[in-house]
């Protein structure tokens, strides 16, 4: 109902009796236009001063001669959208319903009209009337003959109450509607509050869970470290166990060291900081180079890895392989490690995406532990595993698949379970896109992969006619780079802090016996690598800074090359890596100030 339906007052009057001549005393009583609903100053006199001409309203008035023409009466009146505010009923109405039954039933219907028992006997008692209607505000009685200023102030005051009250209703109903939307408003707050409670919750018990991983998964390869480590040194060993004590903490090392790449990663990921690559590479020689390292673990076991193409694949793709190939390993490291017996297998096909894109496409089978369908909707999931008793059966930081999904997407691919049976096994599809593949060759087998490069070893390195300075306060980290690089014949110094490291290149600047290459550690006492960096640039200095840090997020790299480093190396030392670098900027810097040296050689 509109607002100005709201305020109209309602002056409609429905007279119901079997006696024609009541309804026009009625009509003369109660004016029905306006000029009739002027009040002289009689009525003034007795209405009150409240009563004046301006707001004096004419009624409408209707009527009805037997109690079934009134209900039908008030429900077409219903019907149409108005009621009747009030109702002058007769008690006595042969035949028929009498009045008392009438109203019941007018009430019946609608129960707000206001009614007035007319009648000249004593047919009801008053508690008798109460017993039939009930007690009520909305009935009076009024007795024959009329007084005219008595109707005449019923209809006045009983059409305004109607008024009144119907105001009162519908302000009640838009109170409670009002309510009722904010009841359901703090309903919804409060299952949303519950919801990110339960989530918070079950968010923490996953990063304890995982905490508690973390510590078992660090002690226990520290352990092996350590404990081997006394091994060695205890005296009179024979020489084949200190070489199997040395195997064993190189290989926890490299688990320890994956642990932690894993927590950086996704660090990266939190802060949006993974960086990827697009680079050609080899699909097949990737797959190849990880059989190799899976197939030990896989054989100790008795599982048999497989890998297959289906159809032909191209020999190159743009990807990043560094990621692809983690992505892969953790894949099948995972299978090898969730599989008791039977076989874990690799097929490689050629695909399109639903946009028109093409994909390589991973799948990664294997005859494992398996997974419920609840287990595998949080497989994906940070620091989930299947359940507590699969972490603390196969171990694990609950990272490596969550880490390998965003990385399959950074890919423009995918990671996801096609299938899972428990005690069955699981199986893995991961894509990524290829790129262009315009003029690449196609394949059709594992053993066409193109030629490798050799890889550089201390033995291939000829540094002999290079200074470089080593810049870094561990001592520890001083006597293993020493030892790697007096294998190349390098002219070395050492620097303990970044102003030693400052002091000593410019002084042999001056003495004519200049420092090619600077190894710097970035952390150190005194002046850190940082200010080192930028204070040799601003004397001058154009040889190749390599930076050598622990950290290994992107914005260390960027903050590195700001202070005037020129490359980004993370401890710990990759040999290999290390030496490649050192390589390719010695060569560089020596070709930009004078033709190469005749009989130097680098790199073999």
């Amino acid at each position: 109902m509109s607002a100005a339906e709201e305020i109209t007052k309602n002056r409609s009057i429905l007279i119901v009796d079997d006696n024609k001549s009541i309804h026009e005393d009625f009509r003369k009583i109660l004016p029905c236009d306006a000029a009739e609903a002027v009040i002289d100053d009689d009525e003034l006199a007795l209405f009150g001063d409240s009563a004046t001409v301006n707001d004096t309203l004419p009624f409408e008035i209707e009527s009805a001669y037997q109690g079934q023409e009134a209900l039908a009466m008030v429900r077409e009146s219903a019907k149409s959208g108005r009621h009747y505010a009030m109702a002058f009923v007769d008690i006595r109405m042969p035949p028929g319903w009498d009045g008392v039954e009438t109203v019941a039933k007018i009430w019946a219907f609608d129960p707000y009209i206001q009614i007035v028992l007319c009648t000249a006997y004593s047919d009801y008692s008053w508690d008798e009337m109460i017993e039939k209607l009930g007690m009520t505000d909305r009935l009076l009685i009024l007795k024959k003959p009329f007084d005219f200023v008595e109707v005449r102030q019923l209809a006045e005051s009983l059409t305004e109450k109607w008024t009144v009250s119907r105001e009162s209703r519908m302000k009640l109903k838009e109170i409670e509607s009002r309510v009722t939307i904010r009841t359901k408003e703090l309903q919804a707050a409060h299952e949303a509050l519950a919801e990110a409670r339960d989530e918070a919750e079950a968010a923490n018990a996953a990063k304890s869970m995982f905490l508690a991983n973390m510590s078992h998964e660090i002690r226990t390869p520290m352990t092996a470290i350590l404990g081997y480590a006394e091994n060695i040194l205890e005296p009179n060993q024979p020489n084949e166990e200190r070489v199997d004590a040395a195997d064993t903490i190189m290989r926890n090392s490299k688990h320890l060291l994956t642990i932690i790449n894993d927590i950086l990663d996704l660090s990266k990921i939190e802060a949006g900081e993974l960086t990827t690559e697009t680079i050609s590479c080899s699909p097949v020689e990737i797959i190849n180079d990880i059989l190799e390292l899976i197939k030990p673990r896989a054989q100790k076991k008795g599982i048999v890895v497989d890998a297959k193409l289906n159809g032909e694949i191209p020999e190159t793709i743009n990807s990043d392989p560094t990621r692809l190939r983690q992505i892969l390993v953790n894949l099948l490291s995972n299978s090898v490690k969730f599989t008791k017996d039977g076989s874990v297998n690799i097929e490689i096909s050629l695909g399109e995406t639903k946009h028109g894109k093409t994909i390589l496409q991973f799948d990664v089978t294997d005859t494992g532990i398996g997974m419920t369908p609840e287990q595998a909707s949080k497989i994906f999931q940070p620091f989930h595993q299947a359940d507590i008793s699969t972490t603390r059966r196969f171990g694990g930081t609950g990272l490596g698949l969550h880490i390998s999904k965003l990385l399959a997407e950074a890919l423009g691919g995918d990671l996801f379970i096609v299938e899972s049976i428990e005690n069955k096994g699981t199986k893995f599809r991961m894509t990524v896109e290829t790129g262009s593949l315009i003029d690449v060759k196609m394949i059709d087998a594992l053993t066409s992969t193109p030629s490798r490069p050799q890889k550089i070893t201390t033995q291939d390195v000829d540094l002999s006619a290079f200074h470089i300075l080593l810049a870094e306060d561990s001592i520890d980290n001083q006597r293993l780079i020493t030892f790697i690089l007096n294998k190349t014949g390098v002219n070395l110094s050492l620097a303990e802090n970044g102003r030693e490291a400052v002091d000593m290149t410019l002084s042999a600047r001056n003495q004519d016996k200049p420092i090619d290459l600077i190894l710097m550690d970035m952390q150190m006492p005194e002046m850190d690598g940082y200010e080192a960096a930028r204070t040799l640039r601003e004397a001058g200095f154009a040889g190749p800074i390599i930076a050598l840090t622990a950290h290994s997020m992107s914005s260390d790299r960027e903050k590195c090359i700001n202070s005037g480093c020129d490359e980004y190396a993370t401890k710990p030392i990759d040999r290999n890596a290390l030496l490649h670098t050192l390589s390719q900027f010695l060569t560089q810097y020596r070709k930009s100030i004078h033709p190469p040296i005749v009989g130097s050689a680098i790199g073999g």
